[in-house]
Order: C-alpha cells, then structure tokens, then sequence
C-alpha cells in the first residue's frame, strides 16, 4: 500500500469516527430536546391542574359568601342553623355546572370542591379538657400534654396549635391512634384547630358526639335519626338540621337543659369553613389540590390559611 493510500485511508476512518460521533451528538440533542418538550408539557399541566384548583377553591368561597348574604334577607326567625341540607355541604363538580365551554378536552378529568365545617371537629385549641379526655384514641397523658402545650404557649404569647398534624408528633401518639382502627375513630378524623371549641351539632359525626360529655346515647341517636332525614342516610339531599337547641329538643324529644352538656358544649351554627379544590390532568395522572379555610361574617368571607400541593406521575 503506497503512503497516498494509507493517507486516504486514515482520512475515510477519520471522517466516519467524526460522522458517527455527530450522529450520537445530534441523537443525544434530539432525545434532549423531546425530553425537554416532554417535561414543559407535564409542566403546563401541572400548572394547568393547580389553576383549576386555585379556581374551585375561589368558587366556593363564594359560596359561602353568597349563603351569608341570603341568610341576611331572611326574617330573623329563620335565621340560624349551619346543617348539612344547605347548598354547601354537597361537592360540586364545575364541569358539571357547565364553568368550561371545552370540557371535552378534559375527558375522565375533574374539578371539584368540597367545602367541611371546620367545627364539626374537636378543637385541639379551645376545647375544654373534659371534652378532651372523652376521645377514646386519647391517652390522659395525651390530654395532659396537650394542655400544657396550650398553657405555656399562652403565657409566652405564641400561637397554640396550628394544625392538627402537630398532635402527631407529641410523645405517645402512634399510628393506631391518628389513623384510628376498626372500632375506634382516629385523631385525624375528629379535630380541628379553628373554632371557638364549641361542636355543631348539626355536622358533626356520631364519633365526635359521643365525646360530649354525659350526652346518652339514646339521645345521640335521635338526633342523628332526625338529622338524616325522611332517607334515613346521612349527607344526601334530604338531611334536616336544627336552628337552635331549643329547635333540637322540639323536634327530637332530647331533652336540652340550660346548664346541661347539648348547651355548654354545643351549638347548631358554624363560621369556619374549609374549602378543598381537586383538579386532573392527563386522565387523573396530575392532580392538584388546593385548600383554604375561610372565617364567615355580614360582609366578608376571609382567608384564615392557604395550602396547595401537585401530586402526578
């Protein structure tokens, strides 16, 4: 083989060793790049989701704005009584209601939200101690540090609790007592932190009523009988409320002392609510949530706390 040849050789092996090694460059570039469009499109969802959330959320503080206003222009022998009848305590779902000229490119996707009577619960921060040692997922150690936390936290001016997962990590408490077992109820289900301590006794759940103190059963089950309407079942379109407790002991037969535990403990009408939007993207796989706990009054609806997280695959 002559020198021009080798030369030309080593050129033609050259030229391929570069040729190749572009062709994995512009691979490697052009993965890149649909990864990237991949991840911005995800992203875009993403956002999307939360946006709608955002949006659930917005309505349906206005709807309970809007309940305020109404209950306003009622006589006042009619006003009173939050329950679980009214508007609010059903989910609404905004495709439904017809909130997106395009729904069809949200096909098996939703945007809901569900509004809870924050008072319905237990509240960790203002409920009296006796209250609290009837919960049977609650040690009187529990109790105990509970209230200390509650005192010191006074004394030194800071807030008390701020959210019912700070229970969660005080001594004692597993899992079997926040999550609950099959014949118990758990923590997560029965407190709140907002309110003035006093339960609705009109929304809260059989488990939460039979931590009021010497409440017999017989009469926790009238009310809950009354409660569930003509259907029997409870949070269906038929559910019935009180006004007041002496619109309670009219209408069950419970008898409603002045000093008794229905009127130290309880009442029938709620101010703070919380408002949970849920969105979907890409058939369920992004889901955005969003919640916000509103405070009710004549002329305003405002937002005591804002959470939001994006779940997805």
């Amino acid at each position: 083989m002559t020198k021009n040849n080798r030369k030309k050789g080593f050129v033609l092996i050259s030229v391929l060793w570069i040729t190749a090694m572009l062709t994995v460059i512009t691979l490697g570039f052009g993965r890149r790049a649909a990864l990237d469009r991949r991840a911005a499109a995800y992203a875009l969802d993403q956002e999307e989701a939360m946006m709608m959330a955002r949006g659930a959320v917005d309505r349906g503080i206005v709807e309970m704005y809007n309940r305020g206003l109404m209950f306003m222009l009622l006589p006042p022998e009619l006003q009173g009584g939050t329950h679980m009848a009214e508007s609010w305590a059903h989910p609404k779902n905004l495709f439904e209601e017809g909130y997106f000229e395009e729904s069809e490119q949200y096909e098996n996707d939703e945007v809901i939200y569900v509004i809870t009577d924050e008072e319905r619960y237990i509240n960790i921060n203002t409920s009296p101690r006796e209250i609290l040692e009837e919960i049977e997922s609650m040690s009187r150690t529990i109790v105990r540090r509970i209230m200390t936390q509650r005192e010191t936290n006074d004394k030194e001016g800071l807030m008390r609790f701020q959210a019912i997962e700070e229970i969660r990590y005080l001594r004692g408490v597993d899992d079997d007592d926040w999550f609950g077992e099959r014949d118990k109820a758990g923590l997560k289900n029965l407190l709140t932190v907002w309110g003035d301590g006093k339960i609705n006794i009109n929304t809260a759940s059989e488990d939460v009523l039979s931590c009021i103190p010497k409440v017999k059963k017989r009469d926790i089950a009238a009310i809950l009988e009354y409660r569930n309407g003509p259907d029997g079942v409870s949070y269906t379109s038929d559910d019935l409320g009180f006004m007041n407790m002496e619109d309670l002991a009219e209408k069950t037969g419970v008898t409603v002392d002045p000093t008794g535990p229905l009127n130290t403990y309880c009442t029938c009408t709620s101010i703070f609510f919380r408002i949970t939007g849920v969105a979907t993207r890409r058939q369920g796989r992004i889901r955005a949530v969003c919640s916000a706990v509103v405070s009710l009054s004549e002329s305003a609806a405002p937002i005591l706390d804002w959470q939001e997280k994006t779940l997805g695959s």
